[in-house]
């Protein structure tokens, strides 16, 4: 273990009923709201808190997997996720019981598919998100060769 320290900072303040904003040095400020399924009068058209938490993970895993792709010299021409989680009640109220990663990766040459089945197995050990949540986060890749 190292005593390295990496610090993410941001800051939230109230807008108006069921809406906060998000600023992050440097990045589009942007608003988040309760979602449509809880409160059906919420804003629609804003993102949740929910949908973030999902494309944390999503996302992460994107990024990962190119920069795992690179490290195992894998070549791929295009990637795509789809994903979905689901909120079960707990001991303190819902919370996401999984979420489920779908994700197809196209590649020119039975080369890289070999390659591309590690880094697709490595970016989802090493995506930090994932790790960090409670939830289970799965996993299913497909590999397609282009013709």
């Amino acid at each position: 273990m190292t005593n390295e320290e990496h610090r993410y900072e941001m800051k939230s303040t109230w807008v108006r009923e069921k809406i906060v904003d998000v600023r992050i040095n440097g990045k589009s400020d942007f608003e988040v709201a309760t979602p449509l399924d809880f409160w059906p009068n919420s804003p629609p058209g804003i993102l949740s808190p929910e949908e973030l938490y999902l494309a944390s993970a999503v996302t992460c895993y994107g990024v990962s997997l190119s920069g795992v792709a690179k490290r195992y010299h894998a070549e791929f021409d295009d990637f795509e996720i789809d994903a979905y989680g689901t909120l079960a009640q707990g001991e303190y109220g819902w919370e996401f019981d999984k979420i489920h990663m779908s994700v197809k990766i196209w590649v020119s040459s039975s080369k890289d598919k070999k390659k591309m089945r590690k880094a697709a197995e490595r970016a989802h050990q090493y995506c930090v998100v994932s790790n960090s949540m409670k939830n289970p986060v799965e996993l299913e890749y497909e590999i397609i060769l282009r013709d």
